[in-house]
């Protein structure tokens, strides 16, 4: 696919999430869709930290964020959305069993969905840059070894081995 079409989503999904962040900061959810809702709340979650990327993100659609230098907040946001519906089907399992062993490690339930999500991102740009099946064997695998550990060495640890 060329460069056009994904600046044509870039661009549709931008002015999407525009119009749910204006729903959410008036709170009206009335007619969103589930899905729609869950972003809207994840959104609302992270006002302090996107507030001007989702209030200019219908006349900054063409932005394109450098992974090197810059935080995507939509892509944050969407893998923020994935961890949560993992843990409310329980699929996989181990998602699950990380997030009540971080919990009763102190971390809290925001901090263990970043920390969740930071695991699986780069499964995530694997499939992207490969064009493969996210391989979900790998997902499981990260999370039984991880669940073990502290959160602050997880974190050392998954910036160590993305160097």
């Amino acid at each position: 696919m060329n460069d056009d079409f994904y600046q044509g989503l870039r661009s549709f999904n931008r002015k999407n999430m525009h119009e749910i962040w204006e729903r959410a900061k008036n709170d009206d959810f009335e007619g969103l869709k589930d899905e729609e809702k869950q972003l809207a709340k994840i959104m609302l979650q992270h006002e302090d930290e996107y507030f001007n990327q989702f209030e200019f993100s219908d006349v900054t659609n063409d932005h394109e964020y450098d992974p090197d230098t810059e935080e995507n907040p939509f892509l944050h946001i969407y893998i923020h959305s994935i961890v949560e519906n993992q843990l409310r089907e329980k699929e996989p399992i181990e998602v699950f069993q990380f997030y009540n062993a971080m919990r009763n490690k102190k971390c809290s339930h925001h901090d263990t969905l970043h920390l969740i999500g930071a695991i699986l991102l780069p499964l995530i740009f694997d499939v992207l840059k490969q064009q493969s099946a996210f391989d979900v064997e790998s997902y499981r695998s990260l999370l039984k070894k991880y669940k073990k550990r502290k959160p602050e060495k997880i974190w050392k640890l998954l910036n160590s081995e993305s160097v």
